[in-house]
C-alpha cells in the first residue's frame, strides 16, 4: 500500500503538470490603455479590511467619500471588491436629499456571486449616470460576502431592512465607522 502511494506521488509530480488558470482582462486596465480617464471613489487598498459582519440582508451606503465635482457628468460604469466569502453582493447608487432626508436610488448593478475569494472586478452591463455628492454602497441579501475595516470618523450607513425603490428614509440607517472593501470605477459619459 505504502508504495502504491509512493509510486502515484511519483507520477503527479513527475508527470504535466495543469495549464496556470485563465486570467480574465482587467476591463479597467483595458480602457486606461486605450486613452479614457477613469477615477475611483472607494477604498484604495482592498485587503485591509478583516472584519466580515454575518447579517443577513444588510444594505450599506459609503458616505464618508461621495463622487467629486468632476463626476458631474459621469457614469460608473465598474465595480470592484474584496469578497471574503462567495456571497451575492449589488452596487447600488443613492442620491442623499437632506432637505426631505431620503436615500434616493439612482442606479443599481445586477447580483453578482463573486469569483474568487480575494479582489474581484465587474464590469456594469448598463452605466449608472452619477452627479457630484452622489453615494455608493452595496447590498448583501445573505450573510455578509465583503469585509470592512474599523475606521475612526468614518461614517457608513447601514441598515438590515430591504432598500426601498426609489426612496428610503435616512432614520432607518444607523451609523457605523466601518470602511468597507469597495471601489467603484466612473468615467465622464460617452467615453
Amino acid at each position: 500500500m505504502r508504495l502504491g502511494a509512493l509510486l502515484l506521488c511519483w507520477l503527479v509530480a513527475c508527470g504535466e503538470q495543469p495549464p496556470p488558470p485563465i486570467q480574465e482582462e482587467d476591463p479597467v486596465a483595458r480602457l486606461l490603455a486605450a486613452g479614457v480617464q477613469v477615477d475611483t471613489v472607494g477604498v484604495l487598498d482592498l485587503a485591509e479590511a478583516d472584519t466580515l459582519n454575518l447579517d443577513q440582508g444588510l444594505t450599506i451606503v459609503e458616505t464618508t467619500v461621495s463622487f467629486p465635482p468632476e463626476a458631474g457628468d459621469g457614469e460608473v460604469f465598474a465595480w470592484e471588491f474584496y469578497a471574503q466569502e462567495l456571497r451575492p453582493v449589488k452596487l447600488i447608487i443613492v442620491r442623499f436629499d437632506q432637505k426631505r432626508d431620503l436615500l434616493e436610488l439612482v442606479g443599481e448593478s445586477e447580483m453578482v456571486v463573486p469569483r474568487q475569494k480575494g479582489p474581484n472586478h465587474f464590469l456594469l452591463r448598463e452605466p449608472i449616470p452619477v452627479r457630484h455628492r452622489d453615494l455608493f454602497g452595496i447590498i448583501q441579501p445573505e450573510e455578509g460576502a465583503v469585509p470592512f475595516k474599523k475606521v475612526r470618523n468614518w461614517h457608513t450607513l447601514i441598515t438590515a431592512r430591504p432598500f426601498t425603490r426609489p426612496l428610503m428614509r435616512r432614520d432607518l440607517f444607523s451609523m457605523y465607522g466601518w470602511r468597507y472593501a469597495v471601489r467603484v470605477f466612473w468615467r465622464k459619459a460617452g467615453q
